[in-house]
């Protein structure tokens, strides 16, 4: 009896994970868009990249505004959070005070603009795109959770009214094409000082800061594409009509270490 508690309680978070992933694989082409969107953000950022100073400036400006206005969106929202735990109010005051701090370090740079600043920007199909300001770097990565990524769509809609970005609405085929090494996610600060990893398919791991990402970042994604292999496994045999006892399920090591058997019936 011990053995089959001990079971459940393993077994229930696991599901937690798998049905949406399920609901994922099943639905490829909507996680596609999502996928592209994340990538429209960052090939805008690469043409800006490729372009002249007076679109590198007018980027520049759009999209620290609209990060700076989703960081102060978030910071008037705690004011009015009163966590019963001291621990909990001092992890508060903390936030806060940091968030404050770069809303300032945003506000400042954005009065330099336009003006005669060094602009550089990087962008790929993994991390979020930075822009680094006579030297300093600012990801563009709002605070919110999630995959609706409103900011970057605004900050897309806002150049695009400005700039022709008849480039970026060319189709995927033709374009060079590029190297995926992983679905990929992006960082986002919550409050408390607390960190989220949000995967493009909405999983999201949370952590109590951002010391160490590329080694967090790097478990992570690992973790995730274990969750989805094993997700696209489990819909094959959906497919392949076998079914599927979720009472019984239990992924059981191989002799030597060399793999998994799940057992779904």
């Amino acid at each position: 009896m011990l053995r089959r508690e001990r079971q459940d309680n393993a077994r229930w978070p696991l599901l937690l994970f798998l049905l949406p992933l399920l609901a994922a694989v099943n639905s490829v082409q909507g996680e596609n868009r999502a996928e592209q969107s994340g990538d429209r953000f960052s090939r805008l950022v690469q043409i800006v990249a490729a372009s002249g100073e007076n679109e590198q400036q007018d980027f520049s400006w759009i999209a620290l505004s609209e990060l700076t206005a989703a960081y102060e969106s978030v910071f008037t929202s705690s004011g009015s959070e009163t966590p019963k735990e001291r621990r909990s109010r001092d992890r508060l005051v903390s936030w806060r005070s940091a968030t404050r701090s770069y809303i300032s370090e945003l506000q400042g740079l954005l009065e330099r603009l336009p003006g005669s600043v060094d602009i550089q920007m990087q962008a790929d199909s993994v991390e979020a795109p930075v822009i680094y300001i006579d030297g300093t770097p600012i990801v563009l990565s709002g605070p919110e959770i999630g995959g609706v990524k409103l900011m970057e769509k605004r900050i897309i809609d806002t150049y695009c009214a400005m700039y022709d970005c008849g480039e970026l609405n060319t189709p995927a085929g033709q374009q060079p094409e590029a190297v995926h090494t992983s679905v990929g996610g992006s960082w986002h600060l919550r409050n408390f000082g607390k960190a989220s990893y949000v995967t493009t398919d909405g999983l999201i791991f949370t952590f109590n800061g951002l010391s160490e990402r590329p080694a967090k970042q790097q478990v992570c994604e690992a973790f995730a594409s274990e969750l989805r292999n094993l997700a696209a496994g489990l819909r094959d045999a959906l497919d392949a009509g076998h079914r599927i006892d979720w009472d019984r399920l239990e992924i059981q090591p191989l002799a030597g270490g060399r793999g998994h058997r799940i057992q779904f019936n």
